[in-house]
């Protein structure tokens, strides 16, 4: 139990016990929250790893009975579970390398944890360590004897499926807060965003999403020029259409090319870009029996992977297969009421002419809102799915996302293009669809929040504003590794060659130059067909003549390799030594190296193995 409420409990290392606490993590719990069931949480929080605790500091928030804990962590235990993650962090050669808690005096800034660790990874690190508290053996929630608890269960997942645990929010720190105001928005003078000042306070994830709007509203100013440039030169319409799409094709490949080797920059800077999913801990939400992890040899949780794939080929692919039902019977309903306002309008000449946008944006509308409900539905899909790591939950949602989006934001456009070959149609259809989203994202991404905090913060009811509710925790991922929204806007890419070909093919002006040509249409499906293999070698090339990661990126991570796998070479050569081990120095040997004369031995055997890889 804690030794008091009211107050911070104390630190396990004796070094940290005199040093301020700074609260990071407010955990908001239910209304009707019990005193019985608070302490338990305390006690647990602050016991030992070893007894199943978290090693936390916990504080009870302003009242004792309150529905708040407010939670912080010690130095060192930051430090051994920056380790644990295998946060990459830069080492005394300039180097980024993971960070080894015995080996932390070689590490940059690493007696200062405040420089060492940015806001948004200490942050990260409690929410983990809360996520790893396992229940013991506890059969129940004290205070809750109705909610059950198994050996080995995440104590944290079972609180708030429960809605005994309401949610876990970041304190904002206000120091760091005003300067990054002052940085980021507070002037009017036109300059790039402080990205690395984003990154320490909100972590990977958002500064990354803002790294990317600028970096593409940047590559939007070539585009722009170009095409006043076009716009102004005496040609042809049809010679404009081609000059531009050969531009497009061009550009928006070398700005794909060009951001993903800024990404990795960015992500080798942070130190994300060679974190190793295969040692990932299991998420919070990851459940079944426990079991030894074969690698890591950690006491983890254990989910057969045939059940995951049972659910996902029997449950998950079925619910897909409905929602694309549901989109394509949305898009026969919109043609049907196209049809329907044409005949009306037609009747009615008096009619004002935004009725003939009036299935379009009926359309847009019922597009947005499947989109929504099919994500609430592929959460929930993939959360029951039970994923182990956090990059396998994130990959499937995505991919349900990305394919459901797909086939109904864009069935109607491919069914207009190419079946009705309707251009009119196709600009107004898509002109409401972009109009609309783009109002819907907007008042999603500004209004949508504001007003949460507003009611969240009423409902906290923190008075100091040092524990004001921030964005929620983000996640320490690699940023430069292969996701599938790379793959998603490169196979967009390709395909949008295709189609942009092809829609020039069925455009007024080319079907009119074709006919004063005496050009047949199979000649100019030939040429289409032509001229889009062409484009697609030149979009190809560009892929192929930009590497991905810059060559002193690769090479300071092929340093790293290296260093690694001759650090674990000299390991295992002074584990075989051992006591009693008799050696003999061979001559000619550069160096002077120590051999042992067992030909045999476990130092060459593993040798030999590295030497494989």
């Amino acid at each position: 139990m804690p030794a008091a409420m009211g107050s911070w409990t104390r630190p396990l290392c004796k070094c940290c016990a005199s040093l301020p606490v700074q609260p990071q993590v407010a955990l908001e719990l239910s209304e009707d929250i019990s005193v019985e069931t608070k302490r338990w949480l305390m006690s647990r929080i602050q016991a030992e790893k070893i007894a199943g605790g978290a090693e936390l500091m916990v504080h009870p928030g302003e009242d004792d009975e309150g529905n708040m804990l407010l939670v912080s962590a010690s130095r060192h235990v930051l430090l051994r579970a920056a380790e644990v993650l295998g946060l990459y962090k830069l080492y005394k050669d300039g180097s980024m390398i993971s960070f080894c808690y015995r080996d932390r005096r070689n590490f940059e800034n690493s007696d200062n944890i405040d420089e060492f660790l940015t806001l948004a990874e200490c942050q990260f690190i409690i929410l983990r360590t809360l996520g790893n508290i396992k229940a013991v053996d506890e059969k129940y929630v004290p205070g809750y004897p109705t909610t059950s608890l198994y050996p080995g269960e995440a104590i944290f997942n079972r609180l708030q499926k429960s809605k005994i645990l309401l949610g876990f929010y970041p304190l904002h720190q206000e120091e760091m807060l005003s300067e990054l105001e002052k940085c980021w928005y507070s002037h009017r003078k036109l300059t790039l965003q402080p990205i690395d000042s984003i990154y320490r306070y909100y972590g990977g994830s958002v500064a990354m999403y803002f790294s990317f709007l600028e970096f593409f509203t940047c590559s939007l100013a070539p585009m722009a020029i170009f095409g006043t440039i076009v716009v102004a030169l005496s040609m042809d319409t049809v010679d404009k259409c081609i000059l531009f799409s050969v531009f497009n094709i061009i550009w928006s490949t070398v700005i794909m090319e060009l951001w993903k080797r800024h990404s990795f920059v960015l992500s080798y800077t942070w130190g994300t870009l060679q974190m190793n999913s295969q040692f990932e801990e299991p998420r919070m939400g990851y459940e079944g029996p426990m079991g030894t992890n074969p690698i890591t040899l950690r006491h983890q949780p254990y989910y057969p992977a045939w059940k995951r794939k049972v659910k996902i080929w029997l449950v998950s692919v079925p619910f897909l297969c409905l929602f694309l039902a549901f989109a394509l019977y949305g898009t026969f309903l919109f043609f049907r009421l196209e049809a329907w306002v044409k005949g009306f309008y037609s009747e009615h000449e008096n009619c004002w002419n935004c009725v003939l946008y009036l299935p379009s944006i009926l359309h847009a509308l019922y597009i947005t809102g499947l989109n929504i409900l099919h994500k609430m539905v592929a959460e929930v899909l993939t959360e029951w799915e039970n994923h182990r790591l956090e990059s396998s939950f994130q990959n499937h949602l995505t991919l349900k996302v990305l394919v459901f989006r797909f086939v109904n934001c864009f069935s109607a456009l491919f069914y207009i293009s190419f079946y009705l070959q309707d251009l009119e149609l196709l600009r107004k259809n898509l002109a409401s669809l972009l109009i609309l989203t783009q109002i819907i994202n907007q008042f999603a991404e500004t209004l949508v929040p504001y007003f949460s905090k507003i009611l969240h913060r009423k409902r906290a009811g923190l008075k100091s504003c040092s524990m004001e509710n921030a964005p929620e925790i983000d996640q320490i991922k690699s940023q430069g590794q292969k996701t599938p929204f790379p793959t998603a806007f490169e196979t967009i890419g390709y395909l949008s060659v295709i189609t942009n070909c092809l829609l020039i093919s069925i455009s007024p002006q080319v079907q009119e130059y074709c006919a004063e040509s005496d050009i047949t249409s199979n000649s100019l499906l030939i040429w289409t067909i032509g001229v889009e293999h062409a484009l697609l070698v030149i979009k190809i090339t560009l892929a192929f003549a930009i590497p991905d990661i810059p060559a002193w990126v690769k090479l300071r991570i092929d340093r790293v390799e290296y260093q690694s796998l001759h650090a674990l070479k000299h390991k295992l050569f002074e584990e075989d030594k051992g006591p009693g081990r008799e050696t003999v120095e061979k001559e000619g040997w550069p160096g002077g190296i120590v051999r042992s004369d067992s030909a045999d031995s476990s130092l060459h055997a593993s040798n030999r193995q590295l030497n494989l890889l």
